[in-house]
């Protein structure tokens, strides 16, 4: 899996690099930067039984890269709560589950402020939480570290640089490492994002100036 991701990196900073060069000297495209944050609904697919999801936060920076009048590039880094609902026992335990993750999506407008996204996230498991559990240290050691997904969703940005996002990130590796029990769960995560790029004379441009 780690051999593909690296595999999948490549292609898609290959693509960046190569079509970087069609942006024409008369096209005034700019690289953005911004911040966007919103509200996760979070839940898990795959072997566990009563579960359900939770809703959580998200939050971060990213950069919008033009490739050419349609298509962009849209790199984030952003903190990610996430988890789940499970009953044991009758019981239902709230779990957590926060990330830092490293989105990568190509955006394809539609129209000047419809957007189509697609592209890779990379997860890095920061903290774990469980409501009915005193030591978090053995918890946190039943999961991976690193999370694989991939995203899809669409944008509306206004002129004023103001943009609003949906997105669906589905989990692509298995979220737990226990050796007691096999057993294969993925991330789910609905996102419902708003945000800001940012757009003055001291941004850099990718072309000059006509």
């Amino acid at each position: 899996m780690k051999r593909n991701v690296f595999i999948l990196i490549v292609i898609i900073f290959s693509f960046i690099s190569v079509n970087a060069q069609k942006i024409s000297d008369e096209d005034p495209l700019y690289a953005r930067a911004g911040f966007k944050g919103g509200i996760n609904y979070s839940s898990i697919l795959g072997d566990a039984d009563d579960t359900s999801g939770r809703v959580r936060i998200h939050l971060g920076a990213l950069v919008e890269y033009p490739i050419s009048s349609k298509f962009y590039i849209q790199g984030e880094l952003l903190y990610s709560a996430q988890g789940y609902k499970v009953e044991v026992a009758g019981q239902e335990q709230k779990i957590s589950l926060n990330y830092i993750s490293l989105p990568i999506v190509t955006k394809f407008y539609v129209t000047e402020k419809i957007s189509l996204e697609t592209g890779p996230q990379f997860s890095i498991l920061t903290t774990v939480g469980n409501d009915d559990v005193a030591d978090n240290d053995p918890f946190f050691d039943s999961f991976n570290d690193f999370d694989f997904s991939w995203a899809v969703g669409a944008g509306y940005k206004l002129e004023s640089g103001l943009f609003f996002q949906v997105r669906y990130n589905l989990g692509l590796t298995n979220i737990n490492d226990t050796g007691v029990i096999d057993i294969t769960n993925r991330n789910s995560v609905a996102q419902l994002s708003v945000g800001y790029l940012f757009k003055t004379k001291d941004n850099r441009r990718i072309i000059r100036e006509q």
